[in-house]
């Protein structure tokens, strides 16, 4: 009497994870790939092409990642994680803030030679507008935690629009003037006129 073979059981979490591991190793050397790029070219002057030639990664791996170069600079953003937040005190009152500023500007500092190249060609636009979205959702969903966003009301949306307007204004003149301040007095002074509502930072002020 014949038995059957057993069959091998497939660990399928153990699975997910080399398959996680092997999709975020790729990814990186896609991304450090473009970053080296854009150290030696104008970002828009890069191609998916060249890319993939520095990388040996397939076109179809690649697309099967990203759309187009702009979502791979995206997915560099979204690597540095998201920001912290830290008890500070407004107008008399102990409250939770996102150290949103803290997270874009401290980012930047550190790379800024690719931030000013990616910042000074076409793909521009793109790349801002999906920053300014991944900025939107962090905000909006701090404030929905702390009870400072209304669903059926505009205010909320209204607060968290016009906390990322100023921030992306005022971190694109910093990018454009090549960085005039440190990350840390950018973040102090951003962070004292809109969480706490005071101009200039107390400690600064003339007496």
């Amino acid at each position: 009497m014949s038995h059957a073979a057993p069959v091998q059981m497939v660990n399928k979490p153990l699975a997910q994870e080399r398959h996680a591991v092997r999709t975020q190793r790729t990814r990186d050397l896609l991304l450090d790939s473009m970053y080296s790029l854009a150290l030696e070219k104008d970002y828009a002057d890069i191609t998916v092409q060249e890319i993939l030639n520095r990388t040996g990664v397939s076109r179809s791996t690649f697309y099967a990642h990203f759309r187009t170069k702009e979502d791979l600079i995206i997915a560099g953003y979204q690597a540095i994680g998201v920001p912290s937040t830290k008890v500070t005190e407004v107008s008399g009152d102990r409250r939770v803030v996102l150290d949103v500023s803290a997270w874009l500007f401290s980012a930047t500092e550190r790379h800024a030679a690719l931030t000013t190249s990616f910042f000074s060609g076409p793909g521009q636009s793109v790349i801002l507008a999906h920053l300014e979205n991944i900025l939107i959702i962090q905000v909006r969903e701090h404030y929905r935690k702390h009870g400072l966003y209304q669903v059926a009301e505009m205010r909320g949306e209204v607060a968290v629009r016009c906390f990322v307007g100023a921030l992306i204004g005022l971190w694109l003149w910093w990018v454009r003037h090549d960085y005039p301040a440190t990350a840390k007095q950018m973040t102090e002074s951003f962070d004292a006129l809109m969480n706490n509502g005071t101009w200039p930072p107390e400690n600064t002020a003339a007496h």
